[in-house]
């Protein structure tokens, strides 16, 4: 049940370092497993099979947002160039 939505959010965010990704995707599939059933139960309408659906579709739709946000083939991925600071002497010996 944590993996899917952990999956989906960490395909959302690709500027982070592997470990980063799957933290963040991890605390982000706890959270939302967590504030769908409350949610549910807070306006009376709460079903597993209901909660599974919400959830399930939350997914679609972070997946969705991931998938279009993916680079073009034709296009190179932009790479941060090194930016050199004023306090770079501080590491030259």
């Amino acid at each position: 049940m944590i993996a899917v939505p952990a999956a989906c959010f960490a395909w959302l965010l690709r500027g982070l370092d592997p470990l980063g990704r799957a933290t963040a995707g991890v605390a982000a599939s706890l959270c939302l497993l967590i504030l769908v059933p409350q949610t549910m139960i807070i306006v009376r309408a709460w079903s597993p099979v209901g909660g599974l659906a919400v959830v399930a579709g939350i997914c679609a739709l972070v997946a969705t947002a991931a998938w279009l946000r993916r680079p073009s083939a034709g296009a190179e991925a932009a790479v941060p160039a090194a930016r050199q600071d004023d306090e770079d002497w501080i590491f030259d010996e």
